[in-house]
């Protein structure tokens, strides 16, 4: 019997593992501009030690059975996906879907898109130096990733005044209610100044200072000679609207049934930040989508009509409910924030055991079945 053809548009934190899992039972298809999965958790260190962890990993080194089409999706239509490549337009049939693109922030460094590894490497190099020889550093964007990245530069750098802007009146607001206070002492205990309710204006998005002026919306103007754009999360699904409009919200999310699938269209799942799904947009919550895609996509390829087929729908991880209070912020290489279903723990043992000091990376190569420490 043929095998059902799969076709993943994204290889990013839910979609490289769905093609991972899948690859032996499926005619698996990963469509990605990239030739590698870079952990998105370990930016904050790699910036400041650009060799420290093992964070990349080039698709064919765990996806020996599937094929990558490295492109860009730009249509989905009679069940196929429409990449644009660089040798030209290439039309992939599909049984199967799983539309995992994530999000783009204003600055390419803090999420990966070089196409190839030693375009990233190289990226991630020039950063390091930068912000090795600044006088002054900036940081916009107080959410998770900004925060991570502060907490490291002021590790690594003790000597290099280091603000963080953002535009909302708490750090981490949409983190677990006592994570916005906690980061907030501790940012400032290692001397961070902290500037709240105030946007940047001076330099342009995702550009960097050409006089060594930082110039805010309120008036207030910062010397730095060097920013950090850790702000500005936008999901890419551009491709979904040009095939059906109707079915992306104004934010760019895609709407998405109980099953994980885009509405109207059994055949096609959503997984990670994409979904319209009352949920944090956390690489925990892309591996909870991944569990429910892969064990009902199994299921599917087992049967030989779809419709006898009955699926698990999935239970959404609302912030602040059950599963939904998962989170580990780090706040250096030995300390960070837990949020678990029991409570919220300021003491840095689970923080630095499960994630600091190797920012996922071991874990993510391991399931993956990959040396943890090695590339």
């Amino acid at each position: 019997m043929n095998r059902k053809k799969l076709v993943v548009v994204g290889g990013g934190a839910a979609g490289h593992k769905i093609a991972h899992d899948l690859s032996a039972i499926m005619e698996v298809t990963l469509i990605d501009p990239k030739t590698y999965w870079e952990v998105p958790m370990a930016l904050p260190r790699l910036l400041v030690q650009p060799d420290e962890l093992p964070a990349r990993m080039t698709f064919k080194s765990f996806l020996p059975d599937a094929r990558h089409v490295q492109g860009y999706a730009t249509r989905i239509a009679n069940n196929s996906v429409i990449v644009e490549t660089s040798n030209g337009s290439e039309t992939i049939p599909f049984d199967y879907a799983v539309i995992s693109t994530g999000s783009r922030y204003i600055d390419p460094l803090i999420k990966a898109e070089k196409a190839t590894e030693l375009e990233r490497i190289a990226e991630i190099e020039v950063a390091h130096q930068r912000l090795k020889a600044a006088r002054r550093i900036v940081v916009i964007g107080g959410g998770p990733v900004g925060v991570e990245i502060t907490a490291e530069l002021r590790e690594t750098f003790p000597k290099i005044p280091v603000t963080l802007v953002h535009a909302a009146d708490r750090l981490l607001e949409n983190a677990p209610d006592k994570f916005p206070e906690w980061a907030k002492k501790d940012l400032e205990s290692k001397g961070v100044t902290i500037i709240l309710k105030d946007l940047v204006v001076e330099p342009k998005l995702g550009e960097q200072p050409v006089d060594g002026k930082i110039k805010l919306k309120s008036g207030r103007v910062l010397d730095a000679d060097t920013v950090v754009w850790a702000a500005g999360a936008k999901p890419l699904t551009d491709f979904v609207k040009t095939s059906w409009p109707e079915l992306v919200e104004a934010n760019g999310l895609i709407k998405t049934d109980s099953y994980l699938r885009l509405e109207q269209h059994p055949n096609i799942f959503v997984a990670g930040d994409v979904t319209n799904l009352p949920e944090g947009r956390l690489a925990i919550t892309a591996s909870f989508h991944v569990v429910s895609i892969v064990e009902n996509l199994k299921a599917l390829a087992s049967k030989s009509f779809a419709k006898d087929t009955k699926l698990k729908p999935y239970a959404p991880k609302v912030p602040g409910k059950g599963l939904g209070k998962l989170m580990i912020l780090t706040l250096g290489r030995n300390d960070g924030l837990s949020s678990l279903p029991f409570g919220q723990l300021r003491f840095s043992f689970i923080a630095r055991n499960m994630k600091s000091q190797n920012m996922f990376v071991g874990k993510y190569r391991k399931d993956l079945g990959l040396n943890p420490t090695k590339t």
